[in-house]
């Protein structure tokens, strides 16, 4: 909420001092500022006017780090391993994912809902880890280059918010590097990263067109395998899986 102040008229001195012996000069003195105070709005109304949105996600000029997150749903549980789960190890595969609905960083409504019929990929982020960091632009590069297929939602969950850690606000982080897709931003209770089962950063959750997981996958996910999990989603084939990978480099939630 923006608070607003009214003071005083800067420009009240001004009109009685000119007008006490010389009205003339004091309308015209008057009349003069006016009109620089007129310029001036056109100025900044036509120079400024720019809303900062420089992508899809509604990164622009922040005015919130975190926002409230209405969860709709079973909680998943939480993913035990790193790296991408081998088939069958994940219990979570083949449960309905929690609805999301809240605000990314500028105020805009942003809903994560399976039931939509649109297959996603969800994922959790948090500004002060590092291999958020370094998966972040793999990501965004794989979009640009097109990686991507088409249909596929991409959402990231910006999560973990905290000001005294490094690489704060996530806001700023995101927009400077190009982040394209709609951005939720979780509570300070984490609840929306709670609701889905993440364990560690960062954190990769592919959603079926049934609303279902399909896929999980935690640390530094290689682009090879975003790209095959992605591609194998959108045709429908069962999950082959990977093998949970004590090489893959994640950040647990309490360090």
């Amino acid at each position: 909420m923006n608070d607003k102040h009214k003071g005083a008229n800067p420009y009240d001195d001004i009109s009685k001092r000119t007008t006490g012996h010389h009205p003339k000069l004091g309308w015209m003195i008057g009349g003069a500022t006016v009109a620089v105070v007129v310029v001036i709005g056109l100025l900044v109304i036509f120079l400024g006017g720019d809303d900062g949105e420089d992508s899809a996600g509604g990164l622009g000029d922040s005015i919130q780090e975190t926002a409230e997150v209405t969860i709709s749903g079973e909680d998943l549980p939480a993913m035990a391993d790193s790296g991408v789960p081998a088939a069958g190890a994940d219990e979570a595969v083949g449960l309905a994912v929690p609805k999301l609905v809240g605000q990314s960083f500028d105020g805009s409504d942003v809903t994560i809902d399976g039931s939509d019929g649109n297959p996603k990929m969800v994922v959790f982020l948090a500004h002060h880890c590092p291999h958020c960091q370094a998966e972040v632009p793999v990501i965004q590069q794989w979009i640009d280059d097109g990686g991507a297929p088409e249909g596929l939602e991409i959402y990231g969950v910006a999560t973990g918010q905290d000001p005294s850690r490094p690489n704060y606000p996530p806001s700023d982080w995101l927009k400077s590097e190009g982040w394209s897709s709609p951005v939720l931003a979780d509570d300070d209770a984490q609840s929306a990263a709670q609701s889905w089962g993440l364990s560690s950063y960062p954190y990769f959750v592919m959603v079926d067109a049934d609303g279902n997981v399909w896929q999980r996958a935690s640390g530094e996910v290689p682009v090879e395998d975003i790209d095959r999990l992605a591609d194998e989603l959108m045709a429908g084939n069962a999950s082959t899986g990977g093998s949970s990978n004590d090489q893959v480099t994640d950040v647990d939630l309490d360090n």
